[in-house]
């Protein structure tokens, strides 16, 4: 019998013909070609999404686009991918600062940002932009941003924001010459008047004065979402200013029974501010103060808040307000009564809180509310600045001009000629 030669291995005939390694075989080209198609399907689905997406490295270079992307970039995935992000991507605000990727990729917590503007060739777009941050199949940290295109609703908001302002314009000039012809009435200009028409004269001009206080909520919210809020920074003696409000609401309190305290900290001096908003806020929060309030008292109180900046904070002994309803309040028609009753009650348009925020959030300042809940009064707040330095950039060249001879006589102080 012939030996068999050591240096000859098993014939590859046998190892095919192995049934459990055919098996094994077929099932790993099975499974190569079920990934094959998972992967094929998945970048079908990134392409063809509507939303633009981009993915982009630590470097801020990018990785993969879309045909979205490509169509807004107007620029192949070819010669997109590898370029640095801010280079194909200029993307501004509506203030026209530029937005680069270091402000919305890598960060801790998803980000959202608003009415981005985007140009390319002549045609402005409007992006909302938002980003993520996940690991890749080789378990590096990659930036996920989505681009959704808002031009239409961006077009139609801005349509509708102007034909509100043009209709409250239109409506403004009637209501305010019948408000001067029922003020001539009431001052007998052609004739006495019996207590019936008086009577009725007095709901003439409640109806009027609430109709103007609509009109001039909305111009001024329509105002605040298109970004046109005038705003003159003006430095205010706080005493002085109060005195002027004080004497007004002691007369509406008292004509309700209710009790109307002003306090003011020797401290809290002069407050920079739009005086005509200034006015308006305070006119507000004490209007809804004395009107949620039936019997009590309400108070204005004003305090310093830290070094440079004065509180005005309104309290009553009115309706109160349940706490869960008090993250509500400042946004625009946040009303939180729910019965008919309580409606035709109050009134007003509920824009009134949304206005006194954004007016104090752009003069530099910050607004709050609390309430210990239902039938234990409320207490409505905020802030703005007392010293110069706090004024928001934007402001301060109106301001400069407002405060020059204040300026020069602090600058003359320190300095004298």
């Amino acid at each position: 019998m012939p030996t068999p030669d050591p240096t000859q291995s098993a014939s590859p005939k046998v190892f095919c013909n192995d049934p459990s390694h055919q098996s094994l075989g077929q099932e790993l080209y099975k499974r190569s070609a079920e990934l094959l198609e998972e992967k094929k399907h998945t970048e079908n689905l990134l392409y063809n999404i509507s939303e633009a997406v981009i993915a982009v490295n630590l470097n801020s270079k990018i990785n993969i686009i879309n045909k979205a992307t490509e169509d807004l970039l107007k620029l192949t995935a070819e010669k997109a991918e590898g370029r640095d992000l801010d280079e194909v991507l200029v993307l501004v605000n509506e203030s026209g600062d530029k937005i680069r990727a270091e402000d919305y990729c890598f960060k801790p917590q998803d980000i959202t940002i608003q009415n981005l503007v985007h140009e390319s060739d002549g045609v402005t777009q409007y992006l909302k932009l938002q980003s993520t941050t996940i690991k890749n199949p080789k378990q590096e940290n990659e930036c996920i941003i989505t681009l959704t295109d808002v031009t239409r609703e961006k077009v139609l908001e801005k349509s509708k924001d102007e034909f509100i302002s043009i209709t409250s314009h239109e409506l403004r000039t009637p209501m305010t010459i019948i408000k001067s012809y029922l003020w001539m009435m009431e001052n007998a200009k052609y004739g006495e008047l019996n207590p019936k028409q008086r009577e009725f004269l007095a709901k003439a001009q409640g109806g009027v004065q609430r109709m103007l206080s609509t009109i001039n909520d909305t111009l001024n919210a329509s105002k605040i979402d298109q970004g046109e809020l005038r705003l003159k920074i003006e430095e205010i003696e706080i005493r002085e200013f109060i005195e002027r409000i004080d004497q007004d609401f002691d007369l509406k309190a008292k004509e309700k029974g209710l009790e109307f305290k002003v306090s003011i900290d020797e401290k809290c001096r002069v407050v920079y501010s739009d005086k005509g908003k200034l006015e308006e806020m305070l006119i507000n929060l004490l209007g809804n103060s004395v009107k949620f309030t039936n019997t009590g008292n309400v108070t204005l109180k004003v305090t310093k808040n830290g070094d440079s900046f004065v509180k005005f904070e309104v309290s009553d002994t009115g309706k109160g307000i349940d706490p869960e309803n008090l993250k509500r309040l400042f946004h625009k028609f946040g009303r939180i009564d729910s019965s008919y009753q309580t409606v035709a009650e109050a009134g007003g348009t509920g824009l009134g809180l949304y206005i006194v925020k954004n007016i104090v959030e752009n003069m530099g300042g910050a607004v709050g509310a609390w309430s210990e809940g239902l039938g234990k009064g409320a207490s409505f707040w905020f802030t703005l600045p007392s010293e110069y330095y706090e004024i928001p950039q934007n402001l301060r060249e109106s301001a400069i001009l407002t405060l020059a001879p204040v300026l020069e006589t602090h600058i003359s102080s320190i300095c004298p000629m």
